[in-house]
């Protein structure tokens, strides 16, 4: 991975209802990221974006970007994409500079 580059922090997930899955993660930075105050840290860069890729068996069944640290895999989407249980979500911060940081990964098998 790159020097420079980040993952996205925790992430958890679960059920949303009607077999929706919702994911979240904890924004991270590169700038000004090391205070212990509890406030929010600084975004850094010109925009906040992820990437978020659905993997199963080694093969990306989809691939979104996204504005904010969530993201929901609507039940009419897994079934568009063939994706059963159990398979992964794959998240990386975007950066202006240096593209996707390195993937985090979540299982899924709920």
């Amino acid at each position: 991975c790159r020097a420079a580059a980040i993952c996205a922090g925790a992430s958890e997930g679960g059920a949303a209802g009607g077999g929706d899955l919702a994911a979240s993660w904890v924004r991270r930075t590169r700038i000004g990221g090391d205070s212990w105050s509890g406030i929010e840290v600084p975004l850094g860069e010109t925009a906040e974006a992820y990437l978020v890729r659905v993997v199963q068996g080694g093969g990306i069944l989809r691939e979104e970007t996204v504005a904010v640290p969530g993201w929901t895999y609507a039940a009419a989407d897994q079934l568009a994409d063939g994706a059963s249980l159990p398979f992964e979500l794959h998240i990386a911060e975007l950066s202006d500079a240096f593209g996707p940081g390195p993937f985090g990964k979540v299982a899924v098998d709920v």
